[in-house]
């Protein structure tokens, strides 16, 4: 009877023992590998290292071939993604999750950063420079994509938000800082300006690539004028040019032929003055909607505005090169002047404040 017993009583114990393990195990709480708050600590460790990258570059480089802003609005549009998290131990035997992080560069972008990028870095491998830059960094670059293996720290289910935000802080962030300045110099090209200086001349930036890629093109910078462009300006002034097989010299006066004298009609007086003011109307509507558009909209538009005149001046001085006496070059030039002020007015409109 107290053999019984006795075994009883250890059995019981047994028992309660046991139940105790579970109900330890059963409170302990489950680890997670997929923390929200570590794709925002990656993300804003990223866009941190872009920023500075360049507003640094923009403020060194002499060329001022960069707008930072340009550079700093194309890594919004970076598509940052963090694969679910798989829960392992490290050679320690602490629990460690492991994820793969991709950054892709949208194809527009990437497309438009291996186009400018001669303009910064000549001839040179761009694709061999930036791979260059990740070595050691276990990242790999292919077709504008960019991959990362990540290891950082599980959080515990019952993990309140605060803990859980600094635990998503454990991770490589040496790595990510790194990875972020080379992604800021990958964007650096997708920056350029519409407009760049070379050699103390303006040039488009499409022109500019074709000089940077082929010294010996014939590429004419936007400050100096075509020799169309140049006899317009000798019209303009009251310098006629030689006159061809059309013209006819009679004594000391220029006769056209009959044909060529029902090709353009003459410019009366009111017919220019007129032409006058609407130009005068149009350019002093076009100057105040400028300087009413809101500051960042215009900072935006100032090297797209800047194209947009030169390519006004060269259009209608080409056309006032077709005229055959100074007012009628005058009338044409003006008369192209004010067409093409009408048409940025209404392109304007869209960005303007109501």
């Amino acid at each position: 009877m107290k053999k019984s017993i006795f075994v009883y009583s250890i059995i019981s114990v047994l028992s309660l023992a046991a139940c105790s393990r579970d109900d330890t195990a059963s409170s302990s709480p489950q680890l997670s590998c997929n923390s929200e708050q570590l794709r925002n600590q990656i993300q804003q460790t990223l866009q941190t290292g872009i920023d500075n990258n360049a507003r640094q570059f923009a403020q060194n480089d002499s060329r001022q071939f960069v707008d930072a802003e340009k550079v700093i609005g194309a890594s919004h549009e970076l598509n940052i993604a963090l694969s679910d998290g798989k829960l392992d131990k490290d050679s320690n035997g602490n629990p460690i999750c492991s994820s793969e992080l991709k950054i892709t560069v949208p194809a527009n972008i990437w497309q438009q950063i291996q186009t400018n990028a001669p303009l910064l870095f000549g001839k040179s491998d761009f694709i061999g420079r930036l791979n260059q830059q990740l070595q050691g960094n276990s990242v790999t670059l292919h077709d504008g994509v960019f991959t990362k293996p990540v290891q950082y720290a599980p959080v515990a289910s019952n993990t309140n938000a605060a803990s859980a935000t600094n635990a998503a802080s454990n991770f490589d962030q040496a790595g990510i800082q790194t990875l972020g300045t080379v992604l800021g110099n990958t964007l650096l090209p997708y920056g350029i300006k519409d407009t760049v200086v070379i050699a103390g001349h303006t040039y488009n930036r499409a022109d500019a690539i074709t000089l940077i890629t082929d010294p010996n093109a014939k590429v004419l910078p936007l400050d100096q004028p075509s020799s169309t462009a140049q006899m317009a300006s000798a019209i303009l002034n009251g310098h006629l040019p030689a006159m061809n097989s059309d013209h006819q010299v009679d004594g000391n006066h220029i006769q056209k032929n009959p044909e060529d004298s029902n090709k353009q009609a003459d410019v009366t007086a009111n017919q220019l003055q007129m032409t006058r003011d609407n130009n005068r109307n149009a350019n002093s509507v076009i100057n105040t909607q400028w300087r009413n558009l809101d500051d960042t909209v215009r900072k935006t538009l100032q090297h797209e505005q800047q194209k947009w005149i030169a390519r006004k001046t060269s259009q209608c001085q080409e056309k006032a090169a077709k005229a055959d006496s100074p007012a009628h070059a005058e009338f044409l030039r003006l008369e192209c002047d004010t067409q093409m002020t009408n048409e940025r007015i209404k392109y304007l409109s869209g960005y303007a404040l109501h």
